[in-house]
């Protein structure tokens, strides 16, 4: 059986970072996402009160998500995207996925 992953990136912008050029990063990287094999779905949320951010991303496999993360720092969209971020706020934890019911995007 494979076991699907779970991807939890939570982190602050820098205190400089426009937000609709995080915006435009966002839907930039979205679009790279997108693009990668066995990414299931992502979804962007962020905290009112704290400004903190949640980037969770649904990989079919561990194999899937290495394969990401080996790629993601060389990548100039994702340099984009990071360049944006606070890096010590950056806090990265992965999950197998035990349960799960079929997701439908809205």
């Amino acid at each position: 059986m494979t076991t699907n992953l779970i991807e939890v990136v939570n982190f602050k912008l820098k205190t400089d970072t426009n937000l609709a050029q995080f915006h435009i990063a966002n839907n930039d990287f979205q679009r790279y996402i997108d693009n990668q094999s066995g990414v299931l779905y992502r979804s962007l949320a962020k905290q009112a009160d704290t400004q903190q951010y949640s980037s969770i991303i649904y990989f079919a496999t561990v194999a899937d998500a290495q394969k990401l993360r080996d790629t993601f720092f060389d990548n100039a969209i994702c340099q984009q995207y990071t360049s944006l971020i606070t890096k010590e706020s950056i806090k990265l934890e992965r999950f197998e996925v035990l349960s799960q019911t079929a997701c439908q995007q809205s």
